[in-house]
């Protein structure tokens, strides 16, 4: 069916583009939009999913206060001592540099400050005695140094540096003079200044003091509580501090003093010989994976010296993990240490591969392009079909998506998808729209047109494709039932023309609502005959099934129907039905003037002989050798039907023989059942073969166990004909003459 696009839509089109396009600069330039700007972050995230994990330096190390060092050594969370303890043994261990995430604030109290200040002092003073009591004071004033234990140690390795906080929450800053070591030795601002911080969480003066370096460990979440950028710039009374992964490379790199610069101007940091690439003063991650992708070892491990010299000449982080603190959101995790954030951040640097973002004239012109290809889609040169429309917006929308990651798994370059998509589907929409506005105007012109002379079935199907409109059919694979009333001549012959009328109508409301309750198509009544159809119109892989299927519901309902007839002095009714698969030409048939949708081919006259066969056979359903091979080779319907074969036949009009079985049961019930079913079988196979003896004594000790089976005593009565010799040329096929 071909569209026709108003030059309307082509002008909406391209207003929108220019709209859409204005917008992206917009939120591009410094005007977020922050719902798109989410929606763009949440694309990001899937980018890095479908790129999966990547492979990671070996500069970096993390030692993690975790659930089994808790177990091992509780005192390690809570004092100040045993950590001091932890930092020497990791320096043992010959780390190139230690980080703390963390923030050391509160002092130490075991016993209450004025308490320890004196047993201190008495310990300092007194003179040095092997007493009980003053040994057990000098025990007590060590347990109550592990501030300056901790000091101490921080002193002898020389290289720790250790975490704050800045921002808006927080104590107000105090004037430690030590913070100048979280600072950049030099710093130029742009015209956009970093994030001004006025409060924030520092540790003890004393420890600060004794430390390497400071750097901030803030962590900065998006609207969704994921972290996906690390900044590198916050200010405060007048300075400008790094984060700490800054220090942590500038010792790990040998940077002498100055060698750490901010410069807003060219959004860069430089840190010695590096230069650092940053965006609105943020770095954005490249993450290597989920949580412990890097090398993790447990305090516990490296405290009992069991990581084997792990940590040497590495970067060595210090977190806490234990109970889920300290963590974060990432596209990998839903809760990612937070101390990997800088571990990711400073493998990043080392491997010169964070993510870089797409410039905004890129990503503007980008949606641009998009909205005037789609708006081009719709133009009346291409015009087409539903689906050549429907496929060139697919195409578009993939192949925006499939550049955007391509850039991203190639080149870590992080272009904007959500503009671009939001032109594609909003001019799309718009185009689909004015077309099918079109369409609807043609569609009521063909129902007004036609519905006076073509069926509700064959209506809908010329809505969907006015192409069918003319005459002819298409090759199909498709099952067939008939079914008749058995000596319904008889009956009507015994009532009047309305009683007839209402036996009918009485008779076809449930044959017709088992065809119609299976998505078979109710092709025609012929008098009391039902055919229908099932495969088509609408296509169904399983309409072998589907006919069986309905032809036990239609036995069924029979026989919840003829007791009600019964009741009206009517006689019962029996039905035959033949169901037959097989390849027919479906479509419009008939003349210019006058036309239907039905079905023609072999396959349908032999479901009718089926049909008629039933009176000969006895039996309640009868299906072709094509259908039963369909149940059989179907992967959900091999088993679910049980059947009998009962003969070999030539029907009129056919020279090949075909062989009939009886239905017996499938998943909606049964129709037949028999005792000794192999004897039948084996009176049958000697009947083939020539064996009439064979066949006669099979077929009569069947009858014994069926006496009132139809088609056992019809094989009698032929081998009674035939004597014990079989006549020349016997191939045990029966052939009929009439239908």
């Amino acid at each position: 069916m071909t569209l026709r696009i108003p030059e309307r839509a082509l002008l909406f089109g391209l207003l929108i583009t220019l709209l859409l396009t204005l917008l992206a600069g917009l939120h591009r330039l410094g005007g977020r939009l922050q719902p798109i700007e989410n929606l763009e972050r949440l694309s990001l995230d899937q980018r890095f999913r479908l790129r999966g994990p990547q492979a990671h330096g070996d500069a970096v190390a993390l030692v993690v206060i975790d659930d089994e060092t808790v177990r091992r050594y509780p005192e390690l969370a809570e004092r100040r001592a045993p950590f001091a303890a932890l930092l020497e043994a990791i320096a043992a261990d010959d780390a190139a540099v230690i980080g703390v995430d963390g923030i050391l604030a509160d002092p130490e109290h075991l016993l209450g400050a004025a308490l320890e200040a004196d047993i201190r002092a008495h310990v300092d003073a007194a003179p040095r005695s092997d007493a009980p009591a003053e040994r057990l004071l000098r025990r007590v004033a060590d347990e109550v140094s592990g501030d300056r234990k901790l000091e101490a140690a921080l002193r002898a390795v020389g290289r720790v540096v250790l975490g704050f906080h800045l921002g808006r929450r927080g104590e107000p800053l105090g004037a430690d003079p030590a913070l100048r070591k979280g600072r950049y030795d030099q710093s130029i601002l742009g015209p956009q200044p970093p994030p001004a911080a006025d409060r924030g969480l520092v540790s003890l003066p004393t420890l600060n003091d004794a430390a390497l370096a400071l750097g901030s460990i803030t962590l900065v979440e998006d609207q969704d509580q994921a972290v996906r950028e690390l900044g590198f710039a916050r200010s405060h009374d007048g300075a400008i501090y790094a984060p700490l992964v800054v220090p942590l490379l500038a010792a790990y790199d040998g940077a002498g003093p100055g060698a750490l610069a901010y410069r807003g101007d060219t959004q860069t940091a430089r840190i010695g010989g590096r230069t650092i690439d940053l965006a609105d003063d943020r770095l954005i991650l490249n993450f290597r994976g989920p949580d412990a992708t890097f090398p993790t070892y447990s305090a516990a491990d490296v405290l009992d010296d069991a990581i084997a010299d792990a940590l040497a000449g590495k970067i060595v982080i210090v977190g806490i993990t234990y109970l889920g603190n300290d963590r974060i959101r990432s596209p990998f995790a839903p809760r990612l240490p937070a101390l990997e954030v800088h571990a990711t951040a400073i493998d990043n640097v080392l491997a010169g591969d964070p993510i870089e973002r797409a410039s905004p004239l890129f990503d503007v012109l980008l949606c641009a392009l998009a909205g005037l290809l789609t708006t081009l889609l719709f133009s009346r040169r291409l015009d087409g079909s539903p689906a050549l429309r429907f496929g060139g917006l697919g195409l578009l929308a993939v192949a925006q998506l499939v550049a955007a990651y391509v850039a991203f798994a190639a080149a870590d370059l992080w272009i904007g998808v959500v503009w671009p998509m939001a032109a594609i589907v909003i001019i799309g929409g718009v185009g689909l729209g004015a077309a099918y506005a079109g369409e609807a105007r043609q569609r009521r012109w063909l129902r007004r047109s036609f519905s006076q002379y073509l069926g509700d079935e064959t209506l809908g199907e010329l809505l969907a494709d006015p192409s069918a409109v003319g005459l002819g059919g298409a090759r199909r694979r498709l099952s067939i039932l008939f079914s008749d009333i058995r000596d319904f001549t008889s009956i009507s012959e015994s009532l009047s023309p309305e009683e007839l009328v209402d036996l009918l109508n009485t008779f076809l409301t449930p044959m017709s609502q088992a065809v119609l309750h299976r998505g078979g198509y109710l092709d025609k009544y012929i008098g009391d005959a039902v055919m229908a159809v099932f495969g088509a119109p609408v296509r169904h892989d399983d309409h072998a099934a589907r006919a069986l299927n309905t032809a036990i519901a239609m036995q069924r309902a029979l026989d919840e129907l003829n007791p009600g007839l019964a009741s009206r002095g009517l006689r019962p009714l029996e039905v035959g039905v033949g169901v037959n698969t097989g390849d027919v030409v479906v479509g419009n048939m008939g003349s210019i003037e006058r036309f239907d949708y039905t079905v023609i081919g072999d396959a349908v006259n032999l479901a009718s002989r089926l049909e008629g066969l039933t009176k000969i056979y006895g039996a309640r359903c009868l299906v072709g050798e094509a259908t039963r091979r369909e149940i059989a080779e179907g992967a959900e319907t091999a088993g679910a039907f049980a059947f009998r074969e009962v003969d070999r036949v030539r029907v009129k009009g056919k020279a090949q023989p075909v062989a009939l079985f009886e239905l017996l049961s499938g998943p909606d019930g049964a129709l037949a059942s028999y005792a000794d079913l192999p004897r039948f079988a084996e009176a049958l196979a000697a009947y083939r073969r020539g064996d009439l003896a064979a066949a006669r004594a099979g077929f009569a000790a069947f009858a014994a166990s069926n006496p009132d089976d139809r088609t056992a005593a019809l094989y009698r009565e032929r081998l009674a004909a035939l004597g014990d010799v079989a006549p020349e040329g016997w191939d045990g096929v029966t052939t009929f003459t009439s239908k």
